[in-house]
């Protein structure tokens, strides 16, 4: 059976995430601490999406995995972010804000009935305090390090992939069940454009996770009036 291009994409996203596990499990000792929390979520999130593919491909539903997925992978998230932002607000805020997200998820999840359908509510809000988070990195970032050296900064991919993403789907999750009404082909083909952030998403950790660890830096100091 010929499948139309949603269903070649959504396929396809299992490939990157695949990629990026291994280059990560392979490279396991040469990584910093902050991106062997990367690898961590990736052994979190891929058997769950490889679940979840399954149920798909057997025409069963897959939605009750959404907050698990959501609240872990923030939290793994967070860890990241944690070990690589240097002290200050967000950074302490990081336990208080994974913890509150789980707390979160916990009580939006209690109606069991509802974990059958999709409900965008815990996605727009792990995509703002994604977004949070990565603007945190973005801005600590112009102020420690060259704009020459950012290719080779793995968590500058990490946090674009990121950023790009999430950014995506929340458009994504705010209109998808208004355009499953209006037209079930046009939901798809919006589905399929989620696929290819995702692909971008998960090819971004593949590159940080291959790039050389760069030496630890140190904030720039002031220059004086």
């Amino acid at each position: 059976m010929s499948l139309t291009i949603p269903q070649l994409l959504i396929r396809l996203t299992l490939l990157p995430m695949v990629l990026a596990a291994v280059i990560g499990v392979l490279r396991w000792r040469v990584l910093p601490p902050n991106l062997r929390a990367l690898v961590l979520l990736m052994g979190f999130v891929l058997p769950l999406n490889v679940l979840g593919m399954a149920l798909m491909m057997q025409h069963r539903n897959n939605l009750f995995l959404m907050p698990l997925y959501a609240a872990g992978e923030f939290a793994l998230m967070a860890l990241v972010y944690y070990r690589t932002l240097r002290a200050g607000r967000l950074r302490r805020a990081l336990p208080w804000l994974a913890g509150g997200f789980a707390l979160y998820v916990l009580i939006d999840s209690l109606d069991v009935a509802a974990l059958r359908s999709f409900r965008p509510g815990q996605q727009l809000v792990q995509g703002l305090l994604t977004l949070l988070v990565t603007g945190g990195y973005f801005r600590q970032l112009l102020n420690e390090l060259p704009a020459g050296r950012l290719r080779r900064e793995p968590m500058f991919w990490v946090s674009c992939g990121l950023f790009i993403y999430q950014a995506g789907y929340l458009q994504i999750a705010l209109f998808s069940n208004y355009l499953l009404r209006y037209s079930k082909e046009l939901n798809m083909y919006v589905w399929a454009g989620h696929s290819v952030l995702f692909i971008f998403h998960y090819l971004c950790y593949s590159l940080a996770l291959a790039l050389r660890p760069q030496p630890e830096r140190r904030p720039a100091a002031a220059v004086p009036a």
